[in-house]
């Protein structure tokens, strides 16, 4: 049996509407650790998504007669693809556009562009990098293993500044350096060293490789790198790139970080056609 509730028991406190409920108040560097993870759980999900082979075949040619890879949220090998906006002043042309003409000139048989490892490799791979940009910085070394097999691949650089005043410095820096005859291994050690690539990052990796940092400076600021940079931004600009690294090799644009097993298949497919072009013309 239910015991009843005597008449006059005293009744429970009434709870005061005018105090609310005390909470505890996360501290702002841990609300953005918070954030962050959120951030992080969020491309896990949604880049862990294995995309179809279909998903990673050349569409094209465009206008400017390139066959470009659509945008993937994952490649292969776990390398995101993030589709990225049009990069920040691409309202503001620097100058005309290039020419489809003017732009393959520029990308295959520059002189003033960098060579890395071999200079008479046959299959050109131009690289536009950023300094400042991490999936340059994690694909590098693999970029690097690739063009070390294949004998047949000369690795071209454009030093491209897309993301702010220290990409620049740092564009400017590696191009200077190779006027002292450094600029593979002032990037290779610009690379491998953390921290935003401004002045004082510039300045301790030059005194490492004991390059003479009076040089480097004027060099910096001389109008030739000046002229050098203003000619890469054109070339990205002319090609209407968004984001970095991308790779560009025979009538392909690649952008994004993708795995080396595709590269290596897409570079296939690029020498293959090549070949078949130059025993249609014989």
């Amino acid at each position: 049996m239910t015991e009843q509730p005597k008449d006059d028991a005293p009744a429970p406190p009434e709870p005061d509407k005018n105090q609310a409920p005390k909470r505890r108040k996360l501290s702002r560097a841990t609300q953005g650790w918070f954030l962050l993870l959120i951030l992080l759980l969020g491309i896990l999900f949604f880049g862990g998504r294995e995309e179809p082979d279909e998903a990673l075949v050349l569409s094209g040619p465009d206008d400017l007669g390139f066959y470009r890879l659509a945008s993937v949220r994952r490649s292969g090998d776990g390398f995101l693809q993030i589709p990225m906006p049009d990069f920040a002043g691409a309202d503001q042309p620097l100058q005309e556009p290039l020419t489809p003409e003017q732009i393959r000139s520029r990308l295959f048989a520059d002189p003033g562009l960098p060579t890395l490892g071999r200079t008479d490799g046959d299959f050109v791979l131009v690289e536009f990098f950023d300094f400042r940009c991490p999936y340059c910085k994690v694909i590098a070394p693999i970029i690097a293993d690739l063009v070390a097999d294949d004998d047949a691949l000369r690795h071209v650089i454009v030093d491209w500044p897309l993301l702010g005043p220290e990409s620049e410095y740092a564009a400017r820096a590696v191009l200077a350096a190779g006027r002292q005859g450094a600029y593979e291994r002032f990037r290779e050690a610009l690379i491998d060293t953390s921290g935003e690539p401004g002045e004082a990052l510039v300045v301790s990796v030059a005194e490492s490789l004991g390059l003479d940092v009076a040089r480097l400076r004027r060099d910096m600021a001389s109008d030739e790198i000046a002229q050098r940079v203003e000619a890469n931004n054109r070339l990205g600009e002319s090609l209407r790139l968004r984001g970095s690294p991308v790779f560009v090799f025979g009538d392909a644009i690649v952008e994004g970080a993708i795995s080396r097993a595709r590269l290596e298949s897409l570079i296939a497919e690029q020498k293959a056609r090549q070949a078949a072009a130059n025993e249609a013309v014989q």
